[in-house]
């Protein structure tokens, strides 16, 4: 949650009325979900998922994308800049083409329901999974702790690497509303203090597919 004097509590998308939490009015319910931190985004992963949530700020164990999950999951097998290929794309990308708007917004910015997010249902940034959302909109949190340099060690060639080293950002992929196109390449990485919260910053869990196979089955 945002402290009382933050300017962004009035841009959370959620309130808490008859003991449980509901999307503000005007708000659209398939809205991706901001103001979060990566351990808010971690807690919930693993609440949502059964699991203790009391330890969220490990990731010891967590139901967020790795980086490398998370960019599979965006471009499938090929090296595609975005992922439906190569170019960008006005009609399957929100993000921001004039960077000029977001400064004269910066004194004034809008009210909750102006905000230029679009549901996460929609076709836009999707992926040759069928996943949607994979660039522009939000940032989302990933598991790994952020290193520019991960790729080029030896950990990043193990099977499933992730980087567990700890350090003092948490990672992020897909660009979004407030940055311009060449932020929400799916190979594009960068960092991110995981106490941080931002409008344009939200989260996506995962599971192994025995997890649902187990579901289905109960």
């Amino acid at each position: 949650l945002l402290r009382p004097n933050d300017k962004r509590r009035c841009h959370v998308p959620i309130v808490r009325r008859q003991d449980r939490w509901q999307v503000k009015d005007l708000v659209p319910e398939n809205w991706p979900m901001i103001l979060v931190s990566w351990y808010g985004a971690n807690a919930y992963s693993l609440w949502v998922h059964g699991k203790d949530w009391r330890d969220y700020k490990s990731s010891a164990e967590s139901f967020l994308p790795t980086e490398a999950q998370w960019e599979y999951a965006a471009r499938g097998k090929d090296p595609k800049d975005f992922p439906w290929g190569r170019g960008e794309d006005t009609d399957l990308l929100n993000v921001c083409w004039d960077l000029k708007t977001h400064l004269e917004n910066a004194e004034a910015p809008p009210p909750l329901h102006q905000l230029p997010l679009e549901p996460v249902n929609l076709t836009k940034g999707q992926s040759p999974f069928g996943l949607r959302g994979m660039a522009g909109n939000v940032w989302q949190w990933c598991r790994d702790f952020y290193d520019p340099d991960f790729y080029s060690s030896k950990l990043a060639s193990c099977e499933d690497a992730w980087n567990f080293t700890e350090g003092d950002f948490r990672s992020e992929r897909g660009g979004s509303w407030v940055g311009p196109a060449a932020l929400a390449r799916s190979s594009f990485r960068r960092g991110r203090c995981p106490e941080a919260k931002g409008r344009c910053l939200g989260f996506r869990c995962c599971a192994p597919a025995s997890y649902f196979s187990d579901k289905s089955s109960a």
